[in-house]
């Protein structure tokens, strides 16, 4: 369900690109006609973005990203572009003073990521990572459950995403120029998930295998964490693939109790909650709906920090996009895949 909430003014929003995510994204904010407005669309292209304008009823399409940027109106501009493009439009609606949300991965390396961080906030402008599972409220609960101690000692988190994928070499998810393979793509979703409940790890362990354009197609990864004066050590598993159509499911495992969500990247509609040691113990079921296709929560959260001032979102605070892009580059550099410096040369 949606949030309720009352606004006065409606929130300006911009869309940079015109892709599948930036079309999904715009038919959310649709949803929300008491709190957002699409003011405009930027493409590379007149033609695309005036498409896309059509598409959406947006009154204005720029064929320059550096144009939706300076539009007037809009508050806040979603970067819906591809993954080695984040960093440059991001730091380009930054420096036109424009807030803005940034689809996942934030950028494809830890040092672009502390530099959009700190230009945000050098700036006094919100910046959050697309990251639409963290304000899953299904995930919002199971976090609160974790850090209530419900489910006692947090010691083991487990969460895989992963895809067959069919398409040509020099589609976006293949082609290392424009940041692709498994683990950026598809698995950023599990090592945010893990974030979540444990924070950043101490060491990892990375293993996978390379499509015949160089990026990393198959991964998977051991991530320990030291024991800290409020848990013990603890361990966590993630998996990607492009190769595999993978369960997408995230365990969180403690000392008296376990939660289990299914499909936690697809729309989850319901979580398992086991409590005590026994492994008969019949779960507790919780339940929730997803308006459109989920991108609603994610785009509130982004506008009730705007209306507040907030700078960051504590459910994607800026300390935990910066966590994992490290941890990201471990694992990228654990399987051999190409380093963010290779992919622009």
């Amino acid at each position: 369900m949606l949030l309720d909430v009352t606004v006065t003014d409606l929130t300006g929003w911009g869309i940079l690109a015109t892709g599948h995510i930036a079309s999904v994204f715009a038919r959310d904010l649709a949803l929300l006609p008491n709190e957002a407005r699409l003011v405009a669309v930027g493409s590379r292209t007149l033609e695309r973005a005036m498409a896309f304008a059509a598409d959406h009823g947006i009154p204005r399409a720029y064929d320059s990203y550096a144009e939706l940027a300076g539009d007037p109106d809009v508050d806040v501009v979603y970067v819906a572009s591809s993954h080695h493009d984040h960093f440059a439009s991001a730091r380009l609606c930054l420096e036109a003073g424009k807030s803005v949300l940034v689809e996942k991965p934030l950028t494809t390396s830890p040092e672009d990521t502390a530099e959009l961080i700190n230009l945000a906030d050098q700036h006094g402008l919100f910046l959050m990572e697309a990251l639409w599972t963290r304000t899953n409220p299904l995930l919002r609960k199971a976090a609160a459950l974790a850090a209530s101690g419900d489910l006692g000692e947090i010691r083991h988190v487990s969460a895989n995403f992963g895809f067959a994928f069919r398409g040509p070499p020099t589609h976006r998810l293949l082609d290392p120029t424009q940041g692709g393979g498994a683990i950026l793509d598809a698995g950023v979703y599990p090592l945010h998930a893990v974030n979540l409940f444990l924070g950043e790890p101490a060491g990892l362990l990375g293993f996978g295998s390379r499509a015949a354009t160089g990026v990393d197609s198959h991964a998977a990864a051991v991530l320990s964490y030291h024991a800290t004066e409020d848990r013990p050590a603890a361990t966590a598993t993630v998996i990607c693939s492009l190769e595999a159509d993978l369960a997408t499911r995230l365990e969180v495992y403690g000392s008296f109790g376990r939660v289990m969500i299914n499909d936690f990247f697809i729309l989850p509609k319901k979580m398992l909650v086991y409590r005590g040691h026994h492994r008969d113990v019949a779960p507790e079921v919780l339940v929730t709906q997803w308006p459109g296709a989920g991108y609603t929560f994610q785009a509130q959260e982004v506008m009730r920090c705007l209306r507040v001032g907030e700078l960051e979102s504590p459910m994607v605070p800026w300390r935990d996009s910066l966590s994992v892009a490290r941890t990201l580059a471990l694992w990228r550099t654990a399987v051999g895949d190409p380093t963010p410096a290779e992919e622009e040369s």
